[in-house]
């Protein structure tokens, strides 16, 4: 058992450039408790690593790995990992074989069509989801229960499903032939799994991670945190840790007090705020504007008559009782419950806690979608450290892994230097040849706001038809933003496009996941013949520049047209201002520079996901010249600075796409 390492579990017949190397250091960091983040560009075989790295830990010390992913496609790659790794260890290695799991949310991983129809968030999910299984109006759930009952270990249950790596997907396909309840039955066999793969909510939010970890039978010190694609968790955690109420909200809220009689005082809370969210919608003239959250919360209880925020804060927690009662009286009656007075009140309570802490900030926020313009009351966390460092301090060891993070900036505002763990960060050499990849910066083009007119859209057009005429199959560009994409549309893009033989995708926000894969699969298939390829027109920072993988000809060529920073907001500004004050003046480089440039670094890897694929990456924007070592490392090695002058992408890449093996 001592002797075992990272060799038992490596599953395939020799290590790629520096593999071996960079397992070793995982695997030596891993077993010293050290918090390890490996920034490896794709191609380098990360996940591989992190697993052969990390089960010889597992094995020895009886631990399980949390394996934690943004997306389900991201899912079903660790899935495909681990089966290659578990039929080695049958063929080869001992005689076992290793079990892992990918588990959805509750949304993705239920067959009640009730639930279904609602379209849920996930809060409001699981307590339907409650409601559903006390009044046994759940069948799937019901016959799960009766399957458990008739068996007397959890392994009995599915024993077919804890033998192997078993995708969500596939474990869907069995309960839904089996009349099932799959996201229960995923839980029940979680104390059985070694490897399981999950969101990052499961264990990052503290409302989620108690009851995950009753199921799988550890505490968080017996587990192995892996975050993959771990640039997100800085977002994510912020997001957590924030709130909302909405006019939507405190509507519902309104119909349950009066439906149920509530004392007035309570009725008249949500109709000040109601009253107070439609004025600030009619009147307010920017998207976003900040709030003294003292004073607002002062003007509120004193127009309710209150003297103190101790009498307001008690109506608040009697706005919660009441919520519990009317939710329990409805469960009773058999109805589906949803609790809209909870949520208002628990809004508040966090917002009396918070409302004097520098790490948060709260506003009005104005909303536009489809022409209808909607107002928000946000609580906005600013410091992804309170949701991180807790997962930091108490789990085994965490391994982060990432294309395209700043360690320098990662490790700061994840708080790895105020955990109690020692840090160890490796940067990966690029795995692929220089001569398949070419990386240009344009002079030339400018998008900042005041430059926006039609002769530099004239110009932007000009340079990426020079990439859409040299460059065969599939081209993507993706934009600092959607005006960028529309203007490119209103200059003429299209004729362009088509001028060349190709066609053009163009993403459009508010599509589904649904639409938006049809999009993206239409836009694939014209990488092979009959067709002479297609242009995707997105932008930077979304599904398609960051989620999505292009491998072979289905993105030969990638332009970021334009300096992906967020537009100034109040929210950025005062983000600004609060890291200046905690890390050492850095505000600007951490909230506004670093975001933009992770957009582009994660646009501009599309293209090259394997060790075969040639890519060419188009910075279409001068400023990158002055950002450039910002980029990340396996693109900036490679960087050429191109004059503007008509002609010399064209002549560049042509030469590049000529020289393909």
């Amino acid at each position: 058992m001592d002797k075992i390492n990272y060799l038992d579990f490596f599953p395939y017949e020799q290590f790629r450039q520096e593999q071996e190397k960079i397992t070793q250091l995982v695997e030596l960091a891993s077993k010293e408790k050290k918090i390890t983040l490996l920034v490896a560009p794709n191609g380098t075989g990360k996940t591989v690593i992190a697993l052969c790295a990390l089960l010889p830990l597992v094995v020895k010390n009886d631990l399980k790995i949390l394996y934690m992913c943004r997306t389900h496609s991201q899912n079903t790659r660790i899935i495909k990992e681990l089966r290659k790794i578990s039929n080695f260890l049958e063929n080869s290695g001992p005689n076992s074989r290793l079990n892992g799991l990918s588990i959805r949310g509750r949304n993705e991983m239920c067959l009640n069509k009730t639930l279904l129809s609602l379209k849920l968030d996930p809060k409001e999910s699981m307590a339907v989801c409650f409601d559903l299984r006390t009044n046994n109006n759940c069948s799937h759930f019901t016959n799960l229960l009766k399957k458990r009952d008739q068996t007397e270990k959890v392994t009995s249950l599915a024993p077919e499903l804890l033998n192997q790596p078993i995708d969500a997907g596939d474990l869907l396909n069995f309960c839904s032939e089996n009349k099932l309840c799959p996201y229960y039955l995923s839980k029940y066999l979680l104390e059985e799994i070694k490897v399981i793969i999950c969101n990052y909510q499961w264990i990052f939010n503290p409302h989620i991670r108690e009851n995950f970890l009753n199921f799988i039978g550890k505490e968080v010190e017996n587990c192995i945190v892996v975050i993959d694609e771990c640039h997100n968790l800085i977002d994510v955690a912020t997001e957590l840790n924030s709130d909302k109420i909405t006019p939507y909200l405190l509507r519902l809220c309104l119909r349950d007090l009066e439906m149920y009689r509530s004392p007035q005082e309570m009725q008249s809370f949500v109709r000040m705020l109601m009253s107070n969210l439609e004025r600030v919608k009619n009147s307010q003239k920017q998207t976003e504007k900040g709030i003294d959250p003292v004073k607002l919360i002062t003007k509120v209880f004193t127009k309710l008559g209150k003297s103190d925020l101790q009498e307001f804060k008690n109506l608040v927690r009697d706005l919660q009782e009441f919520g519990i009662s009317i939710h329990r009286e409805k469960v009773d009656n058999g109805e589906i419950a949803r609790d809209y007075i909870g949520s208002l009140a628990e809004f508040f309570l966090k917002w009396i806690k918070v409302s004097t802490l520098n790490n948060y900030f709260f506003s009005y926020n104005l909303h536009e979608r489809k022409g209808k313009i909607s107002v928000s009351l946000d609580i906005i966390a600013l410091d992804p450290r309170e949701i991180t460092v807790p997962v930091l301090n108490e789990c085994y060891t965490c391994v982060n892994l990432s294309g395209t993070a700043n360690p320098y900036v990662y490790a700061n505002l994840i708080g790895i230097k105020n955990s109690s763990k020692a840090y160890k960060g490796i940067i990966a050499d690029s795995p692929f040849k220089k001569e398949h990849i070419k990386a240009l910066i344009t002079e030339g083009v400018d998008t900042r706001r005041a430059n926006r007119n039609p002769l530099m859209y004239y110009k932007m057009l000009t340079k990426i038809e020079e990439v859409i005429e040299s460059t065969p199959a599939n081209i993507g560009i993706f934009c600092a933003s959607y005006k960028i994409v529309d203007a490119l549309l209103q200059h003429g893009i299209e004729p362009i496009v088509r001028k060349h033989g190709k066609q053009l995708f163009v993403e459009e926000s508010g599509l589904s996941a649904s639409e938006n894969a049809l999009l993206v699969d239409d836009f694939k298939s014209h990488a092979k013949k009959p067709y002479n390829g297609a242009v995707l027109l997105g932008v930077c920072g979304g599904r398609n520049s960051e989620g999505e993988d292009y491998p072979g000809d289905t993105m030969n060529s990638v332009i970021i047209a334009g300096f992906p920073y967020h537009l100034p907001s109040p929210r950025v500004d005062a983000k600004i201002a609060y890291y200046d004050e905690v890390f050492n003046k850095q505000g600007w480089n951490f909230a506004y520079l670093y975001p933009a440039i992770q957009r582009a670094n994660q646009a501009s890897g599309r293209p090259i996901r394997k060790l075969k694929d040639k890519g060419c990456i188009i910075f279409l924007d001068n400023r990158f010249k002055q950002k450039y070592k910002w980029i990340s490392g396996w693109i900036r090695n490679e960087i050429e600075f191109i004059p503007d002058k008509e002609g010399i992408i064209n002549k560049i890449l042509t030469s590049f796409w000529q020289k393909r093996e």
